[in-house]
């Protein structure tokens, strides 16, 4: 075996080693007018001037999957005026409060508005009071901040995205963590300030999301990468040896 032919070898198994820990990205356009609210039901909801339905990832059940975003691009707005990017805010210093429907949670953000949502559904529709609303930038016990590094939403609880980082337009990758029986995963938006998701008619633009869903780095590998690197380090031995003997 030459070392043409080893380097082949290697790559092959290393190739092997990397896909079983990495996944690999997704883009989707989400319209302004996309109603997270719609998400896992075959109707809008029955509010006033409910929007589009948000568009729609599949997930594949682990324990260990996280979901982190390369890229939100785009401008969106409300009132029919193109006004800001993934991390709101259409009307600066005017909370987003929106209570629960459809067996989905609300949403609170302080002093911010008209920004990327997101929301993890298992297989069965959505029903119920929901889980409990999640609330950003409040300063107050218990209140999370849209700046965080991480996030653990459970299903069918709706969560603040922006633009995927822990600044606007800057910081480092914040990181989801994806509910163990995850099936399905939704982009749009939550529109009301002070009641249900109403009012989506006049949600103008569009954004454009690439993501991923990855496995959970662990301090104890898996069995089967455990085995993978295990074949390539011993036929990295093997090739090494080889190539010892040939040159005696």
């Amino acid at each position: 075996m030459n070392l043409t032919r080893a380097r082949q070898w290697l790559i092959m198994f290393s190739g092997l080693v990397v896909l079983g820990v990495s996944g690999f990205p997704d883009t989707l356009t989400v319209l302004a007018t996309d109603d997270i609210y719609a998400a896992g039901h075959s109707t809008l909801p029955a509010t006033i001037d409910p929007g589009t339905f948000p568009v729609l990832a599949s997930v594949t059940a682990d324990p260990n999957q996280i979901l982190t975003f390369s890229s939100v691009t785009g401008m969106v707005g409300c009132n029919f005026v193109i006004t800001n990017g993934p991390d709101g805010t259409c009307f600066p210093g005017v909370s987003t409060t929106v209570t629960s429907y459809g067996g989905l949670s609300g949403i609170s953000v302080n002093q911010a508005n008209m920004f990327l949502v997101g929301v993890f559904l298992g297989a069965a529709e959505p029903a119920g009071a929901g889980p409990p609303i999640l609330a950003y930038n409040y300063s107050t016990p218990g209140s999370l901040n849209t700046s965080d590094s991480s996030f653990s939403p459970a299903l069918d609880q709706v969560f603040f995205i922006g633009d995927g980082l822990t600044g606007t337009g800057t910081g480092q990758q914040q990181v989801f963590d994806v509910p163990t029986d995850a099936a399905r995963f939704y982009l749009g938006f939550a529109d009301s300030f002070d009641s249900v998701p109403s009012y989506y008619d006049d949600n103008v633009g569009s954004l454009t999301a690439t993501f991923a869903f990855t496995e959970q780095p662990s301090s104890v590998p898996e069995p089967r990468s455990v085995f993978l690197v295990t074949c390539v380090l011993l036929m990295g031995v093997f090739l090494y040896r080889r190539r010892l003997k040939q040159l005696r």
